[in-house]
C-alpha cells in the first residue's frame, strides 16, 4: 500500500503523494459544496451542475490543466541578495500528504521552505478554506510576496465546450478589501436564459493583515506570459485595489498579491484563501460571503473548525465501528464505510473520473447505498425509500435520476430508455429494512406513481403530457397512489411477461452492465432473470408475514389480468403469450381509472409462486452450458452469446453471480462455476474479471466490447459484481470460495499497483490500477457482506447477535467486534 495508517484512526499519510494521479473529496454535511483536491492542488469546486466556481475537472485535467488548480506563487529572496526563487506550490517538491475525515494537508519541503497547505470544507459551511503556513528553513532573513492563481469559471459545465467565450461576457466582477466576488448577469442556457442569482468568491487574508491588491482576469495576470508564468510575478506588473471597466466580460481570476513579509531564520507565517459559491440577491450574497469570512479569517478559527469537523465525521462514522484486529484493515474499512455517504452527498457525478453524470444519483445507486444508510441513519432510510417508490411508473419502468430534492429526472440525458434490471434492487433493499425493523406494515404505506411523457417502456411517447409534478393521475385529474406491495407486484409482474423469443426476460436498452446498450429489439438478460425470480419468491415470504397481519389486500383494479392464474392463465412455455398479456396491460393503463378492488393474499401467494418455480426451472435447465457455467445473455440477433464459440470460451461473471445469489444454481453447479471462474476469469494477482476476452467488437450486444480488454466493462476487475460474487458464495455455503473472493478486494485495493488512498474503486485494469474512486456500489455491498455473510448479524430487539464466519477471511482476522448505532456485537 501507498499509505499508512495513523493512531488507529482514519487519517492516513502518503510520501511523495505528487507521484501517484489521485485525487480526494471535500464536502459538508448536506453536499451544498463539492470539491475534489489531488496533490499539485488540481480539481474543482462547484453547488451543482449549473454552478462550478472553478473549471469542472477530469481525470486527464488533473496533471495537465492549469486552469482547473489552486495555484499560489511565493517570489522569495534572501535579504539583501538580487537572486529571486519562485516558487510554484503545485510544483512536484518532496511532499508528504496527511488527509482524514475530510481534510487533505500537504507539507512539502524546498531549500528555503517548508510549506504546509491545509485545504477542507467545514463541515458545516459552504466554503472551502485553504490555508498555507510557511516556515523558513534556511539560515538567512527571507523577503517573500505571494500570489494567489485560482481561475474562476462561474457558470454550467455545459459551457465548458458551448459558448465558453460568449459566456465569459456574462462575467461582471466586485473587489472588495479582501478579495473578488464573480456574479455573472444571466445563466446561460440557449433553451432559455436566466437571471443568475449566485455569487462566487475568492477572498485572502495573511499574517499581515488584508490583500495589498489583486489582478482580476487571466489576461491582466498573465499578460504576456501564461498561467505558468505571469507577468504579474515574472514581471512585477502592478495589482489593483479598485475595479476597472475592462475587468467586465473576461474569464476571472482569483488572483490575490498578500503583502512582503520577512521571515527570520525558523519564523513562520500564514496565508488564508476561502473559495465558495452563496445564492440569493446580490446585496444578501455580499453580505453572508462577510459572514462566512469572518468564521474562517484567522488561523485560530481554522483550527477550531478543523477540529469541529473531524469531530462531526468521526462521529457520524463512528455509528458504525469493526475491529478486526488489523490496524491496516481496520482503518482501510473507516473509508469503505465513508463511500455511500459520500455517493449520498456527491450523486454519481461530480469527481474527476465520474465526468459524464449532471448530478443526483442513479436509481440502482439510490437502492444499493440505501443498504448501508439503513445503520447509519435508519428512520432516513425509511423516508428515502418510500420517497423513492414514489420513482416507479405503472409500466413497471422508473425514473433513472433521483435529484438532491428527492424529485425525480426521467433521464439526465433526455434519452428513452429502459434498464431491465432497475425494477429488482427495490425489493432487496426493502427486504433488508424488514429484516432489520420488523416492520411489514410498509407494504401497505400508500405511494405515488411517477408519470412522464414515456408510455409502454419507452415504446411510446405521449408528445401531449404538460403535467409539471410528474405524478400520475386518475382521469378526474387527482394523484392516485398504491401501496408499496403494489409498486413492487407492478415491477415484478411486467418483468415476469416482458420476455423475448427465448423466453427470457428482456434486456431492453441495457441492465446492471450498462455497456451492454445495443441488443434493445432481440437481447435478453438471463443475468436478471434469475434475480427476478429470487424476488417473485422472495414476495411469497413477505406475504406470508403479511398474511398474520390482514387476509386481504387492495390493488389497482387494471393490475389483475397479469395475476393471470386467478383469472384466464398464460402458457408460461410460450414467450407469444406472455407478450400478448404484457401488452393488453401496457394499453390499459395508459390512461387508469383509479379503482382498487381488494383480492385475498393466498390468491397473491398463489401466483407469485407459479411464475417463480416456472422461471426457476425454466432457468436452471435452458441457460446452464455444457461448458460449466450458466449463459448470461441473447444479443440482438438473438443468437447466446456465451460458452465456447469458434474456440474462443466466453464467459461472464454476472450471470454466475445472480445465478447463485437467486438461489436457483444447485450445489453442484455452484462447484463448477467456480471451477470455470477460476479456470476462465481469474488473473494471477487473484482478482475475478468481469469476462473473459470476447476478442472483436461485439455490436450486437454492447459497447463493452469496444473498449481494451481489461478496462471498464470489458473484462476488468468490477468490485462490485465481485464482492456480489462474494456475497453470493457466503449466502451458499461456500466459505471458503467466498472469503476467497472478499480477500482478492481488499488485497488489490491496498497493493501498490493500485496506487490509490484507502477506499474501494470501481473497477482495477490491467496493471491493477484502481480507477473511478470513492462513489461506487461496490462499498455499500462489502458492508452489506461483511455484516450479513462474513459476520452473519441479525438485528433483534435485545440488540445484535452474530455467527461470524472467519475462516479464511483475511489472515490477520480470527477476531471481531462490530458496533452498529451503540449496539455491540463480539
Amino acid at each position: 500500500m501507498i499509505y499508512r495508517f495513523e493512531n488507529n484512526t482514519e487519517e492516513f499519510t502518503v510520501k511523495n503523494a505528487h507521484r501517484y494521479n489521485n485525487y480526494f473529496p471535500l464536502t459538508n454535511k448536506e453536499g451544498s459544496l463539492l470539491a475534489s483536491i489531488s496533490p499539485n492542488l488540481s480539481g474543482d469546486i462547484k453547488i451543482d451542475n449549473d454552478h462550478f466556481l472553478t473549471q469542472p475537472a477530469s481525470a486527464i485535467d488533473l496533471k495537465n490543466n492549469l486552469l482547473c488548480r489552486r495555484e499560489f506563487f511565493l517570489k522569495v529572496k534572501p535579504l539583501n541578495s538580487k537572486q529571486t526563487k519562485i516558487i510554484r506550490l503545485s510544483s512536484p517538491y518532496p511532499d508528504k500528504l496527511r488527509a482524514g475525515f475530510f481534510y487533505h494537508k500537504l507539507t512539502k519541503q524546498t531549500p528555503l521552505l517548508k510549506i504546509e497547505i491545509l485545504n477542507f470544507i467545514p463541515y458545516d459551511l459552504k466554503l472551502e478554506i485553504t490555508q498555507i503556513k510557511l516556515t523558513n528553513k534556511s539560515k538567512k532573513i527571507l523577503e517573500i510576496d505571494a500570489f494567489s492563481c485560482v481561475p474562476l469559471y462561474g457558470r454550467s459545465e455545459n459551457t465548458l465546450r458551448d459558448h465558453r467565450h460568449v459566456s465569459s461576457l456574462l462575467n461582471r466582477i466586485h473587489l472588495s478589501q479582501n478579495g473578488i466576488l464573480l456574479r455573472p448577469t444571466l445563466l446561460f442556457n440557449e433553451e432559455g436564459h436566466k437571471l443568475n442569482q449566485t455569487t462566487y468568491f475568492c477572498l485572502g487574508k495573511s499574517s499581515q493583515g488584508k490583500i495589498k491588491g489583486q489582478f482580476p482576469t487571466i489576461d491582466y495576470f498573465c499578460g504576456a506570459g501564461n498561467l505558468q508564468k505571469p507577468d504579474a510575478v515574472y514581471k512585477n506588473e502592478k495589482a489593483v485595489k479598485e475595479k476597472k471597466d475592462n475587468f467586465d466580460g473576461k474569464e476571472v481570476l482569483g488572483a490575490l498579491q498578500f503583502k512582503r513579509v520577512k521571515l527570520a531564520p525558523g519564523e513562520k507565517t500564514n496565508y488564508i484563501l476561502a473559495l465558495g459559491a452563496v445564492s440569493g440577491k446580490e446585496k444578501k450574497c455580499q453580505k453572508e460571503i462577510t459572514g462566512l469570512f469572518n468564521k474562517v479569517n484567522t488561523v485560530g478559527k481554522i483550527e477550531q473548525s478543523l477540529l469541529a469537523t473531524q469531530k462531526y465525521w468521526r462521529n457520524f462514522f463512528n455509528k458504525i465501528e469493526f475491529d478486526f484486529g488489523d490496524k491496516n484493515y481496520n482503518g482501510w474499512l473507516r473509508w469503505v464505510k465513508a463511500q455511500p455517504i459520500l455517493r449520498k452527498l456527491f450523486g454519481c457525478s461530480f469527481l474527476p473520473h465520474f465526468d459524464y453524470g449532471k448530478g443526483g444519483r442513479g436509481w440502482r445507486d439510490l437502492w444499493q447505498d440505501a443498504l448501508t444508510l439503513l445503520y447509519y441513519e435508519p428512520k432516513e432510510a425509511e423516508k428515502l425509500i418510500l420517497n423513492s417508490f414514489g420513482g416507479v411508473r405503472l409500466d413497471g419502468t422508473n425514473a433513472t435520476i433521483i435529484k438532491k430534492d428527492n424529485t425525480f429526472l426521467s433521464d439526465r440525458n433526455k434519452i428513452n430508455r429502459v434498464w431491465s434490471d432497475h425494477a429488482i434492487w427495490p425489493y432487496l433493499t426493502l427486504k433488508e429494512y424488514i429484516s432489520q425493523t420488523a416492520n411489514i406494515n410498509i407494504l401497505n404505506r400508500q405511494i405515488p406513481y411517477f408519470s412522464d411523457h414515456l408510455l409502454a417502456r419507452a415504446k411510446k411517447i405521449d408528445f401531449n403530457f404538460k403535467q409539471k409534478d410528474f405524478k400520475l393521475r386518475t382521469p378526474g385529474g387527482n394523484i392516485y397512489s398504491g401501496s408499496v406491495l403494489e409498486h413492487l407486484l407492478i415491477q415484478h409482474l411486467t418483468a415476469f411477461f416482458n420476455v423475448g423469443k427465448h423466453n427470457i426476460i428482456r434486456l431492453e436498452n441495457a441492465d446492471w452492465n450498462d455497456a451492454l446498450d445495443m441488443a434493445p429489439d432481440s437481447g435478453e438478460t438471463v443475468t436478471f432473470s434469475f434475480m427476478y425470480a429470487h424476488n417473485l419468491g422472495g414476495l411469497c415470504e413477505l406475504l406470508q408475514v403479511l398474511k398474520k397481519k390482514e387476509k386481504k389486500v387492495e390493488l389497482l383494479k387494471e393490475i389483475l389480468p397479469l395475476l393471470d392464474t386467478l383469472g384466464k392463465p398464460v402458457n408460461y412455455q410460450y414467450p407469444a403469450q406472455k407478450q400478448k398479456k404484457l401488452n393488453q396491460y401496457l394499453k390499459n393503463t395508459e390512461k387508469i381509472s383509479g379503482k382498487k378492488i381488494k383480492i385475498d393474499i393466498d390468491d397473491i401467494l398463489s401466483d407469485l409462486d407459479k411464475k417463480y418455480q416456472h422461471l426457476k426451472k425454466w432457468l436452471r435447465e435452458k441457460e446452464w452450458l455444457r461448458e460449466g457455467f450458466f449463459n448470461g445473455y441473447y444479443d440482438n440477433r438473438g443468437k447466446r452469446a456465451e460458452g465456447k464459440q469458434k474456440q474462443k470460451m466466453k464467459m461472464m461473471l454476472a450471470p454466475q453471480v445472480f445465478a447463485i445469489m437467486s438461489g436457483i444454481a444447485t450445489d453442484e453447479q455452484i462447484k463448477k462455476i467456480w471451477h470455470s471462474a477460476n479456470r476462465y476469469l481469474k488473473s494471477k494477482e487473484g482478482g475475478f474479471r468481469l469476462n473473459s476476452d470476447f476478442g472483436s467488437l461485439y455490436q450486437d450486444l454492447g459497447r463493452a466490447f469496444a473498449f481494451k480488454f481489461g478496462d471498464k466493462e470489458n473484462g476488468a476487475f468490477f468490485s462490485h459484481m465481485t464482492v456480489m460474487f462474494a456475497f453470493s458464495l457466503y449466502q451458499a455455503g461456500f466459505i471458503k470460495e467466498g472469503a476467497t473472493v472478499i480477500n482478492s478486494l481488499y488485497k488489490m485495493a491496498s497493493s501498490n499497483s493500485a496506487a490509490n488512498y484507502p477506499q474501494l474503486p470501481e473497477y482495477f485494469n490491467n496493471q491493477g490500477k484502481g480507477l473511478y474512486l470513492y462513489l461506487t456500489g461496490s462499498a455499500s455491498w462489502y458492508m452489506h457482506t461483511l455484516i450479513k455473510q462474513v459476520l452473519r448479524v441479525e438485528f433483534g430487539k435485545s440488540g445484535l447477535t452474530a455467527k461470524p464466519r472467519l475462516s479464511f477471511f483475511l489472515p490477520a482476522a480470527r477476531k471481531a467486534k462490530l458496533k452498529i448505532g451503540g449496539k455491540i456485537s463480539g
